[in-house]
């Protein structure tokens, strides 16, 4: 979906992989001793060969994306594997990164430690071992992952940004020797791959309340922007999606405007463009009071910006914005059988959907080079519901 500015409203890894995939080969594939089913193995199988046929001979960065898993179990029932847990889905993200050979992984949020969703906040001894089940999934994993807090990740509270960090970001990624640039709390930061000339750019859109980013979140975000070496291409990842209207799960448009919404667009934008002054009339209505607290000035940048990818709507959705891409991809977690809006699809409701032989993992794939980006589905979806796009490389 296309939209003008003036027309928008508003351990090594040998040890945690055992085998790589093969092209011809039927591997029995395990992860952290973990023996996949076969309709796992042939899912992975038919997407990896999809992203290396596309690849070819081009530099790419890949990173197998997940999102809205809403798995309230206190851990991942191994013995048989309880592959109804929307938490195996981590494992199968896991394999996807060593057999694509991706660059990182990342999870967009809502792994969900409200436990009790719709009943009485939970007690403190109901969200542990939740978190801790997911920490014992992801906790040998010997490629970088990057945790956005979701909306559901707070625990009614009970769970801060700066846990969230601690626990994932610093305790799983950093400990296992990947090096990030983190805020105090954790929560957000960004990872660069100077091989590739790459940075991911990692947010939490709960900053403030359910949904939103303080000022000093967003002079991280324009600081790091600036700071992007010449040549280099940044990507943002989040969970909450903006602009809101991209759609929801529920009955209506789309969510509330995060708040400071129009400033973090408004700052992606003017990195996008290599503007160092504000654009009058972009927003509507205009916002006035918050600018002069978050600086920046992107008309020296010479890095471009590749996109910016969400989870939380539960769907399918893309929307360009006069140049730039924002991309919403949808999660395992259970979802009502209601309309999408805005033409945005939701695999699951189109299809027989068995918790126990279905998957639904994105590989993004990026080719810097020729600012070209393919969204790779595994499992549930297939290749309909990939998703390729051209962004401006401002060499």
């Amino acid at each position: 979906m296309k939209l003008s500015r003036r027309s928008f409203i508003g351990t090594a890894a040998a040890t945690a992989v055992a085998t790589r995939l093969d092209a011809t080969s039927t591997p029995c594939w395990t992860v952290d001793g973990i023996q996949l089913p076969k309709w796992a193995v042939e899912a992975i199988r038919s997407g990896v060969a999809r992203y290396m046929a596309w690849r070819g001979d081009d530099e790419t960065v890949a990173f197998p994306l997940i999102t809205d898993i809403h798995s309230h179990a206190p851990g991942l029932k191994t013995d048989p594997v309880d592959w109804n847990d929307t938490k195996s889905h981590v494992l199968l993200q896991r394999a996807i990164a060593q057999a694509a050979d991706a660059d990182f992984l990342a999870n967009l949020g809502d792994m969900d430690f409200d436990v009790n969703i719709l009943g009485a906040a939970p007690e403190w001894k109901d969200v542990q071992p939740v978190i801790d089940g997911f920490v014992k999934v992801y906790e040998k994993e010997s490629k970088p992952v990057l945790f956005c807090l979701g909306n559901h990740d707070h625990a009614r509270g009970r769970y801060t940004s700066s846990q969230f960090g601690d626990t994932f970001n610093r305790g799983i990624t950093q400990k296992n020797g990947h090096k990030t640039v983190l805020s105090e709390c954790g929560s957000w930061g960004y990872y660069d791959i100077p091989a590739k000339k790459f940075r991911a750019i990692f947010l939490n859109t709960s900053d403030e309340g359910y949904g939103g980013f303080s000022r000093g979140q967003l002079q991280f975000l324009a600081d790091a922007f600036a700071s992007a070496p010449a040549g280099w291409h940044a990507i943002v990842l989040q969970h909450i999606q903006t602009p809101g209207l991209m759609g929801h799960w529920r009955r209506f448009l789309g969510d509330a405007p995060l708040k400071r919404e129009g400033i973090f667009m408004q700052i992606v934008d003017d990195f996008a463009h290599r503007r160092g002054g504000l654009v009058q009339g972009f927003h509507n209505p205009p916002i006035t009071g918050e600018y002069d607290k978050i600086k920046w000035d992107f008309s020296g940048a010479k890095a471009s910006f590749a996109g910016a990818f969400f989870g939380h709507t539960h769907l399918e959705a893309h929307m360009e914005i006069d140049g730039v891409n924002w991309v919403t991809r949808p999660g395992y977690g259970t979802v009502p059988a209601d309309c999408p809006a805005m033409g945005a699809r939701d695999p699951k409701r189109e299809l027989a959907f068995k918790r126990t032989q279905d998957m639904m993992i994105d590989l993004v794939a990026i080719k810097p080079a020729k600012g070209l980006v393919h969204v790779f589905r595994f499992g549930c979806g297939g290749p309909a519901s990939e998703l390729e796009y051209t962004y401006c490389k401002n060499a």
